[in-house]
């Protein structure tokens, strides 16, 4: 999957340089995942503003172990969390904090003309904060929570906005809101289970695992978009379901743990995502 970012940097030095060509690898726990390419850029000293650079992700091109890896790294990355990080024995380990971060290494085609260059500066590696994803304001709610003008707002991605639960025909419609600025993605798969209090509230199911074998997707424009109805397995007589009930005519927030088949043009991948807070109105 090829994708183009414009980039703000500054350079502290008072010199400056034209560089017709570099490429440098990304990597995630020692796994190249992609890399970064820049063609024809004049950095000059201080300020510099809306550098176009062009990356490759493509983590399974160096073995099966980057398909592990990526998949982790997006998945932490789009739900907000830091909760799990990888370690080569595929063990799963308890860390602090928020912020995914990728490492940036030179490589001895960085500089085609220079391989040597490449090769040495290699032993030093960058590890930066992933880019953060803007999502896109709701214009219904002037306290949303993702508006960057928002006291108190953390502008962290939440790709699900809100949910509608609909009792009679255990239904739910979700607002979703994508940060992606001109393409559309589609979701294919849905494994999903919502909680209040930690109380299971009910499952939903979508895919063509789920649906006899046959293809189904529904598409995720850029900004806010609304799913179709998906049909809701709730579970009837526990807590999590009268907590569900009785807030009928209201609202409730619920935590989401779902694994999600995205693709985007021919690029498919599959992810979990954890939805911390999602604010669900309770119609009939």
């Amino acid at each position: 999957m090829t994708l183009q970012a414009k980039v703000n940097l500054t350079n502290p030095t008072k010199y400056g340089a034209t560089i017709p060509y570099l490429d440098i690898n990304v990597l995630c726990n020692n796994t190249i995942l992609g890399h970064v390419t820049a063609r024809n850029i004049t950095i000059v000293p201080g300020n510099n503003t809306n550098l176009t650079l062009e990356a490759v992700w493509d983590p399974t091109a160096n073995g099966a172990y980057g398909g592990f890896v990526g998949p982790e790294l997006l998945s932490q990355y789009l739900s907000g969390t830091s909760s799990r990080i990888i370690t080569r024995s595929h063990r799963l380990t308890n860390i602090i904090g928020y912020n995914t971060t990728i490492t940036l290494q030179t490589h001895e085609g960085t500089i085609p003309f220079y391989p040597g260059l490449g090769r040495v500066l290699s032993t030093l590696k960058l590890v930066v904060p992933t880019p953060r994803l803007h999502s896109p304001r709701n214009p219904d709610s002037p306290d949303d929570p993702d508006a960057p003008d928002t006291p108190g707002g953390d502008n962290r991605p939440r790709f699900i906005r809100e949910a509608v639960l609909h009792l009679w025909s255990a239904t739910a419609q979700f607002l979703l809101a994508s940060p992606i600025a001109s393409t559309t993605l589609y979701i294919q798969h849905v494994n999903a289970t919502a909680f209040h209090d930690d109380h299971v509230v009910g499952h939903i199911y979508y895919g063509e695992e789920f649906n006899g074998g046959e293809l189904v997707e529904f598409p995720v424009p850029p900004g806010l978009s609304q799913t179709p109805k998906l049909h809701v397995d709730f579970k009837l007589g526990t807590v999590g379901y009268e907590a569900i009930r009785k807030a009928l005519g209201g609202a409730l927030g619920l935590r989401a743990e779902s694994i999600i088949g995205v693709r985007i043009g021919e690029y498919r991948i599959r992810v979990w995502y954890h939805g911390r807070r999602v604010h669900a109105k309770v119609r009939l």
